[in-house]
């Protein structure tokens, strides 16, 4: 009974974290893997979206071959596997994609690489858990906004009032208004 409890805990706790982990494994290639002929590996990144956390799985002849992670485009462009970011060469390896942008994979066999043998992946950030808006603002009565203003030297007073407009929500109509006041000066002279 204990064992039978603990196995249906097992997996359920396996269920629940593959429904929350979002992280996916993608084989290279596909059905061929990391063995495929000329302009495949493009067609097949591109037609996917890498995001922080997915991880690729290079499958191939390991005696014959490698996966090299390169740093920059050029070395990429020109199959240049001298300063690698890492070798891999086991003939099943798994490569984590663990930061955003632009991921370069060559093999260093040159006439390989120049062969097709090379793709590039662009990894975008997860996406972000999108905060609820925020609680709409409280408007007061166009009676508490306005204020008896008038200028010690009379002349013009200029109030601009910001009225909800009614057409969207959030959307404000700015609403110029000019007073015009006077004063009254004795003239004892």
């Amino acid at each position: 009974m204990a064992t039978t409890t603990r196995m249906f805990c097992f997996v359920l706790v396996m269920v629940l974290m593959g429904c929350c982990c979002s992280a996916k494994i993608y084989k290279v290639g596909d059905s061929k893997g990391w063995t495929a002929k000329k302009g495949s590996y493009y067609e097949w990144a591109r037609r996917k979206e890498f995001q922080v956390g997915d991880s690729l799985m290079f499958e191939y002849d390991g005696s014959v071959n490698d996966v090299t992670q390169v740093s920059s485009r050029l070395e990429y462009r020109f199959c240049n596997s001298l300063s690698p970011k890492a070798v891999y060469n086991t003939g099943h390896d798994v490569v984590t994609l663990t930061e955003p942008g632009y991921h370069f994979f060559i093999s260093s066999n040159h006439s390989q690489c120049i062969a097709d043998r090379n793709f590039v992946v662009f990894v975008v950030h997860d996406h972000p858990m999108i905060p609820p808006p925020p609680p709409p603002r409280k408007i007061l009565p166009f009676e508490k906004i306005t204020r008896s203003v008038t200028p010690a030297n009379g002349g013009f007073l200029k109030i601009v009032i910001c009225i909800p407009s009614g057409v969207r929500r959030n959307s404000f109509m700015w609403e110029t208004i000019f007073f015009s006041t006077t004063t009254t000066k004795s003239m004892a002279s």
